[in-house]
This record gives structure tokens, sequence and C-alpha cells, in this order.
């Protein structure tokens, strides 16, 4: 055998070794969508720079916001999703959270005044369990309201 072969064959040894095909069914596996919505006291007093919401929609508990700002890039861009965690007991139920955006631009500062366009993503979990849903998850400040199953 070549020596230029020897290092080729250790390296495939060392990872065909170190895989595992033991399959372990009792961990539950749910990747996470984004940032997970966060539980506060209060959500009117939170100030929220300005922005347009261009898309919305849940899948699987998951949350996907689309939204247009001013700037100069998106990349100093943060949007949290808070909620105070009530559930209003009805059928379906009736559940609500705000989006706070943060253009990255202190205030007083001037930015570039691009349209630039920023996506965001949501776990809704474990605020909306099996247990709470299906529900009407509207979005304070935003007159929007998705029926989440």
């Amino acid at each position: 055998m070549s020596m230029r072969l020897l290092p080729l064959l250790l390296l495939a040894l060392a990872a065909v070794s170190g895989c595992s095909t033991d399959e372990d069914d009792s961990f539950d596996y749910r990747p996470t969508c984004g940032s997970p919505i966060q539980i506060v006291d209060a959500l009117v007093e939170i100030e929220t720079d300005t922005y347009g919401l261009l898309d919305l929609r849940v899948d699987d508990r998951c949350l996907s916001v689309r939204i247009q700002a001013t700037g100069c890039s998106s990349t100093q861009f943060r949007m949290d999703l808070l909620t105070r965690g009530e559930v209003k007991e009805s059928l379906p139920t009736q559940t609500s959270a705000r989006l706070i955006f943060d253009d990255g631009v202190p205030a007083g500062n001037v930015t570039c005044e691009a349209l630039v366009e920023a996506d965001f993503a949501f776990d809704l979990e474990p605020y909306l369990h099996d247990g709470v849903l299906p529900t009407q998850f509207t979005l304070i400040g935003l007159d929007t309201t998705l029926l989440i199953e």
C-alpha cells in the first residue's frame, strides 16, 4: 500500500468508527424555528421602531415574518416577539403577542433612507402548546389575527 493512501485510509476509518447506528427513540427532537416567544409583564410600554409588515405566516407553531424598514442594510435589525402569556378561554382560545422591532440606530441618529427587507422567525412553543390550540393569535398593533390549529 502506498504511503500516500495511508492518511486517507486512517481518516475514513476514524469517520466510520465515530458513527453510531443505534437510534435513541426516547429523544424528542423538535428543531427550533427561530427565537422563542418571550413572556413579559407589560407589552404596551415597550417602544418599537417603525417597520412595515410584508408577509406573515405560521407553520407548525413557527411564526415567519417579513418586514420592510429604512436603513443601510438589515444586518443590525433585531426583532422580538413578546406576550404576557395570557390565554382567553373560548373556542377557539384567544392569544396575543407583539412584535418589537429595533433598527439598530440610536434615537436621534440618522440612517440611510433605503427600504430594506428582513426575515425573522419565532418559535411559539411552549406558549402555544396542545392544550391551547386551536387559537386566534392576534398580533397587537398590527390588526392581524391568525388561526393556529
